[in-house]
């Protein structure tokens, strides 16, 4: 397969574990460079992650990478023979992230790495760090990320995870000044090109003009420059959705004109992509309209492989307006004209920058007028659109850089902080400030199962506030009882790692109210929805209409119950899956043994931190070994066997078990209503055995990890297997008279005969000392050790339920 000189120097480079942030124009093939060195890695079985995670802005991006993989692959000529999945906040379909290629948002990455996850509980918050800390992780359009939240702590994540996982990181439209010093500062290879060899890239040989208007974008101005093929975007979805209203009544009638923002239903979004990309696409015999325009907002903004002669766009910040570029003249020898308009004031008669509300982006929205001025009737290449961006975004790019330098202490404070409290505020500080709001439509929110599960609309906060005033007057006026409410989940069960999640629904009745609602039901009497102009706020709608379940390509719809097995039993089953290839039969999909998921990593933590080759390996398997010792706690058993004979009981079948049957889980099945209720009962009985099980194997860990740090993050994954959050208080503790063979009997399953039984402490009373044994989120060695093995452990504690 060819390769144009740079994504062959970015193969070379990631192959051999360096890491590359790469600029390079839009349309030069920058994705599939990135997938490049992992996709024939994972074809030739060569030394590299055996796990990607593509991490970008938006939703729409992923969405599009994930649905066009399977051509990106052919194109590239290899055989899709990998799980390929997404996790966004609208398609939560991999939460434990259990695909060899991810693609998903930032936002997701970096709440997994800061063991506050978005798809799932605090109690699991520490099980997928250790899936991004051992993968290959590309970062796309990375000038998007919030230069005070998101970006930071990117960075963060990357100088940790250096030596240890290679990474790309891409982006057309940095200051050429800022990847050069990220670059140094991350380890990396800066790889910028040159504007000769950007020409050199057939997709860049084409002409565009970008120039300002002075004055505010309308459907005259887009008309009036119109030819066959016309692209106009807006910097929110009202001001799209009007100017849509307005094109289709002024427009002759052989132009189709089509709308596409953020706030339409899934299928009605795919029906306009569609015709986007037939209509606007590379291939013109495809096209079936005589004149086209669309439409739109920043969801086209990257990623989209369009092609437009005229493109109108509301002034943004430079890097925005670049991107916003490329969907005119894309191709070769196209040619194009890009016009740059002002935006409409707000209420003190300022330029309103919304969506770039911050003093920030707004100097930067001025200074991007000022640069594009100054290119005004000049053809804009390669060079030329970063000379806009290096005069819009210089001044800003040096203040984030110096500031990030300055505070890279405190920020590492901040989120070693965040690892260990679990602290879901800080997802503000660390990760961006969640201004949008998921809102669904439904007559009575109360018979909602699952709300997440309905195909939702995302709304700003400051949209739904500025929209309230408007809700409540409709609201009086239909004489209709409520406006919105709000849906917050029921604490779960801490035992359980099956029960779902019950939502408590309040009304939201001022606006005060809004800010911490994450989900809102808003009454569809109060809103609109059109397949053609998408979602409307304050409009009257039909109030029998709500959200349509979202569509989900993977879907668990059940749980399988557990059956009783012993402890050798449970960590022969676990050992299985941590050494060999397992098929998960609820995904219907071959999973890679864990242990060679987290190979790559291990290897080179072991190197850059000293510690002997293997070392991580053994630890792990000591770890399965003795994760569940307090379960030979004479009280723990007592409660198994007793558990047995009651539900022996409900299913009228003798499970009762001897009493030398030492158990690690017994009969339950989570679906009956009657063992639900036993278990209410009984659960309140059973011993804690997490922290029990790290207190009696203590001396065993600290032997056979030879290093202080290495014992810590094996002793805390131990402590934190159920729930992430434990702090390390145990019980008292009495050891099984048949403790002693059972123990030699799980470390020959877990091949550590050099491990000795007597190292095992049989009894102790109940005590916290532990507290002060666990891993320090602030040193990256340990914290990274700690991510890898508790991630095995409990995928493997889980796998093992789930393949008997």
């Amino acid at each position: 397969m060819d390769l144009y000189p740079f994504q062959k120097r970015v193969y070379e480079l990631i192959s051999a574990g360096r890491s590359v942030i790469l600029q390079a124009p839009t349309g030069a093939g920058k994705t599939r460079a990135a997938l490049y060195p992992f996709l024939r890695s994972w074809a030739e079985g060569a030394e590299f992650p055996r796990k990607c995670v593509y991490s970008v802005p938006m939703r729409v991006l992923a969405n599009q990478f994930y649905d066009e993989f399977e051509g990106l692959v052919r194109r590239y000529g290899w055989q899709r023979d990998m799980d390929v999945t997404i996790q966004t906040g609208a398609r939560p379909e991999d939460p434990k992230l259990e695909g060899n290629l991810i693609f998903t948002t930032i936002d997701q990455t970096l709440s997994n790495f800061l063991n506050i996850p978005y798809a799932l509980s605090l109690r699991q918050g520490n099980l997928n760090a250790g899936a991004i800390a051992s993968s290959y992780l590309v970062f796309d359009e990375l000038h998007l990320f919030d230069p005070e939240t998101t970006l930071p702590t990117t960075l963060h994540l990357l100088r940790s995870l250096r030596g240890i996982v290679p990474f790309l990181v891409m982006t057309a439209t940095f200051s050429t000044d800022r990847v050069k010093a990220l670059a140094k500062d991350l380890g990396a290879e800066a790889l910028v090109l040159t504007t000769e060899e950007a020409a050199a890239i057939p997709s860049q040989q084409k002409t565009r003009h970008i120039g300002t208007v002075d004055g505010l974008l309308t459907a005259g101005a887009v008309l009036a420059r119109h030819q066959t093929r016309s692209i106009a975007i807006c910097n929110t979805v009202n001001r799209a959705q009007a100017l849509y209203e307005d094109l289709c009544q002024r427009k002759d009638a052989d132009v189709q004109v089509r709308l596409l923002h953020s706030r339409f239903l899934r299928s009605d979004r795919d029906t306009a992509e569609a015709w986007l990309r037939r209509e606007f696409g590379k291939d013109k015999s495809q096209y079936i309209a005589e004149s086209a325009i669309l439409v739109a907002t920043q969801v086209i903004e990257v990623g989209v492989d369009i092609t437009s002669e005229a493109l109108h766009t509301e002034i943004a910040p430079a890097a925005s307006v670049i991107q916003r570029a490329g969907r005119c003249a894309r191709y070769r020898d196209e040619a194009g004209e890009v016009f740059v308009y002002r935006v409409p004031p707000n209420a003190k008669g300022e330029p309103n920058y919304a969506p770039y509300h911050s003093s920030l982006e707004s100097r930067i929205c001025e200074l991007t007028w000022q640069a594009l001025q100054n290119n005004d009737a000049r053809p804009c290449d390669f060079g030329g659109e970063l000379a806009i961006v290096d005069q819009a975004h210089g001044e800003a790019d040096r203040a984030m850089i110096d500031k990030w330098r300055a505070t890279r202490g405190a920020l590492a404070a901040r989120v070693a902080d965040t690892v260990a409290a679990q602290e879901r505020g800080a997802a503000a500080e660390l990760i961006r400030q969640v201004d949008s709001r998921t809102v669904i439509v439904h007559p009575a929110p109360e018979e909602i199962e699952n709300p997440w599960a309905l195909d939702g609309f995302g709304i700003f906060r400051g949209s739904l506030l500025g929209a309230y005033d408007d809700l409540e007057a409709l609201a009086d006026q239909a004489g209709e009882p409520w406006i919105m409410m709000t849906a917050e989940p029921v604490p779960e069960d801490e035992e359980s790692q099956t029960t779902r999640t019950i939502w408590r629904w309040r009304h939201i009745r001022d606006k005060q109210d809004l800010p911490a609602a994450l989900l809102v039901a808003v009454n569809p009497a109060l809103a609109r929805y059109r397949s053609d102009m998408g979602f409307q706020l304050g409009v009257p709608g039909d109030p029998n209409w709500c959200s349509p379940p979202r569509e989900r390509t993977k879907r668990r719809e059940s749980y399988p119950p557990y059956r009783r097995e012993t402890i050798v039993e449970h960590v022969s089953r676990m050992m299985r899956v941590y050494q060999s290839n397992y098929y998960d039969h609820g995904e219907d999909q071959k999973r890679l043994a864990l242990a060679d998921e987290v190979r790559y990593a291990t290897n080179r933590l072991e190197q850059r931190s000293g510690w002997p080759a293997g070392a991580l390996d053994r630890l792990t398997r000591l770890a399965i070994a003795v994760h569940d010792l307090g379960k030979l706690d004479v009280r723990w058993q007592g409660w198994a066997h007793r558990w047995q004979a009651e539900v022996s009981k409900l299913r009228r079948v003798d499970l009762t078990i001897a009493e030398n049957y030492l158990a690690a889980h017994t009969d339950y099945d989570s679906q009956n209503e009657a063992e639900r209720a036993l278990n209410y009962k009984l659960g309140r009985l059973r011993p804690n055995h997490a922290a029990e099980s790290a207190a009696a194997a203590v001396e065993a860990l600290l032997s056979l990890a030879g290093d202080a740090g290495l014992a810590r993050a094996v002793l805390t994954a131990i402590i934190a297997h159920h729930g992430a959050g434990a702090k390390g208080a145990h019980g008292a503790f009495r050891a099984h008279r048949a403790s002693p063979q059972v123990v030699e009997e799980i470390l020959r399953e877990a091949e550590l005969q050099e491990v000795h039984a007597g190292k095992v402490i049989w009894t102790f009373p109940e005590g916290e000392e532990l507290v002060n044994r666990k891993v320090h989120p602030n040193s990256d060695a340990e914290l990274l050790a700690y991510l890898l093995i508790v991630r095995t452990l409990r995928m493997a504690d889980q796998r093992s339920q789930e393949s008997m």
